[in-house]
């Protein structure tokens, strides 16, 4: 017979928190890894204007719907008064947008243009008001497979033809 207190028993940790274990830490090393590959990859490369040591190329990209084109052009802006700031990329992915903020683009980017070397590297896509604001740049860069070109706009128009028949008017 066994005396009690003298058998001990042996506890294994739940296989299901092991497993989440390990992926959390397997999670954490590759986070960590792709922060510092980012950090790494962008050495040289100016996102914003802030203190820097020797000359650098400012990049600024154009996403998506162009609907304001404030904060472009205050990137913009700062770059062009930087003096480390040599040069400027302009990352364009965008399908156009509103003829007001693209308008306002270009002409900055050929305000820019004379004071620094701007050069438009289009990503996807760059049609309409994306291409229109790469046509301020001293050069423009794009994949064989880009989409551009196109510059043109969209109106809606309200059809009245009825109504200007029922009032007499001939169209």
């Amino acid at each position: 017979m066994q005396e009690l207190g003298t058998h001990k028993e042996r506890r294994y940790a739940h296989p299901l928190l092991v497993a989440l274990a390990t992926i959390g830490g397997f999670t954490i090393l590759i986070t960590l890894a792709l922060f510092l590959l980012v950090l790494w990859t962008t050495k040289g490369v100016v996102t914003g204007p802030s203190i820097y040591h020797g000359d650098k190329i400012g990049v600024v990209e154009i996403k998506g719907l162009i609907t304001e084109s404030e904060a472009t052009i205050k990137a913009l802006r700062d770059f062009q008064y930087n003096q480390k700031i040599k040069a400027v990329v302009i990352r364009i992915n965008s399908p156009g947008g509103s003829v007001g903020a693209s308008q306002e683009l270009y002409e900055e980017i050929l305000r820019l243009n004379h004071e620094k070397p701007v050069v438009a590297s289009l990503a996807t896509v760059a049609a309409s008001g994306g291409y229109y604001a790469s046509l301020g740049a001293r050069h423009i860069v794009a994949n064989p497979g880009t989409v551009t070109a196109s510059i043109g706009v969209i109106m809606k128009v309200p059809n009245i033809e009825g109504l200007l028949e029922k009032l007499g008017i001939q169209t």
